[in-house]
């Protein structure tokens, strides 16, 4: 029986596939697989994946037309066999008892999902470790009964599906799919996996995934055209999750949403300063966003100490004081200063960088 069905989806990380591969042949639980989907990958990636593969044969490799991360993740959700779900960026490895870890403890709880610990790691242009940054969930513990429901702020913002094991049963039975989004469609995967109310929720304050954040390249630091007009969809989607529930009227969900709007602006600020757009018009572009009534109102309700890094409490600010201007000089100078490296850590919502589909095109200049 396989236990831990490990899902990596594959697009020229040929620099990075071979240590993701290692630490999976180095796991203590014999009893998993490991389905690599190359999307039609132009590098060697696939070639390092197969030779390995035949050695071993926990190892498969799927080849498919180039479509995206979410399409490629999709393939290797069709393909599972495995008990449990966990899905692998390929630039990124995991600890040799991750598996055997959270399947004992999904097991021993009979639990839908596990959430556990990961690490964020810098690398300098050499491709020497600069810096590493631990995220632990805000939770520790066993949670049943609707455990998203009533721990909805500590849980609403934690979107990566990279930290988290998963039922493949209970994602079946719901048909959770990823959508075809250039990016945050880990995000919009999981909160269609909790909407549908897990009835067991297990919390490990343990590190088991180390992430390779933000390679020069990765879809977390590039520049999304279709941002620029559709900049919410992941805070829109946390307000519908809150409103089928019937639980518009409470304080909590509703700050929660604040939270993960303020996050989705953040988000779009760092976007617009990937594209060739000039100062004047990124900041009507910020200006743009902030006429807009729930975007106004998340920056005012949010308070500081929730905005994560210095510089993201420092833009936080300056919106409040209704300094778009001045955010986007920041964001211009945050992108000059980060020119050199070959990752930096993000904040726990930004979408993990192994992978980005096939556009060796920069867009235009709007």
């Amino acid at each position: 029986m396989v236990r831990v069905s490990f899902i990596l989806p594959v697009y020229n990380v040929e620099k990075y596939v071979r240590r993701a591969i290692d630490s999976l042949l180095a796991q203590t639980m014999p009893d998993f697989e490991a389905i690599f989907v190359d999307d039609g990958s132009p590098d060697r990636s696939a070639d390092i994946i197969s030779e390995a593969a035949a050695h071993d044969s926990r190892l498969r490799l799927i080849r498919k037309e180039n479509g995206g991360v979410a399409s490629a993740r999709n393939a290797g959700l069709d393909a599972a066999r495995g008990k449990y779900i966990f899905f692998l960026d390929p630039d990124d490895w995991v600890e040799p008892d991750a598996a055997e870890q959270l399947a004992d403890a999904a097991d021993s709880e009979d639990a839908d999902i596990v959430i556990f610990g990961s690490t964020l790691d810098t690398y300098d242009a050499s491709g020497r470790m600069i810096g590493r940054s631990t995220a632990m969930p805000p939770l520790e513990g066993v949670f049943r009964g609707t455990p998203f429901r009533d721990n909805f702020d500590k849980i609403a913002s934690s979107h990566l599906v990279t930290n988290k094991l998963m039922r493949r049963e209970f994602i079946e039975q719901h048909c959770c799919r990823f959508r075809c989004y250039d990016i945050g469609e880990d995000a919009m995967f999981f909160i269609d996996f909790y909407r549908n109310d897990p009835a067991c929720l297990v919390s490990l304050r343990k590190v088991c995934y180390h992430c390779t954040e933000s390679r020069v390249g990765s879809l977390s630091n590039s520049y999304h055209n279709e941002r620029i007009d559709e900049n919410f969809y992941i805070s829109d989607a946390l307000r519908d999750v809150v409103h089928e529930w019937g639980l518009d009227d409470s304080p909590m969900h509703s700050a929660a949403v604040k939270y993960c709007t303020v996050r989705d602006l953040q988000m779009g600020i760092k976007n617009v300063s990937l594209s060739d757009m000039s100062l004047r018009e990124r900041t009507a572009w910020l200006r743009r966003m902030m006429k807009l009534p729930r975007v106004r109102e998340a920056v005012h309700d949010t308070p500081l100490a929730s905005a994560g890094s210095r510089n993201d409490t420092v833009k936080l600010l300056l919106l409040k004081l209704h300094l778009p201007g001045m955010v986007t000089i920041l964001s211009a100078l945050n992108r000059r200063g980060t020119a050199g490296t070959v990752g930096t850590v993000g904040t726990a919502g930004t979408a993990g960088g192994a992978f980005e589909k096939a556009s060796p095109t920069p867009p235009a200049k709007l």
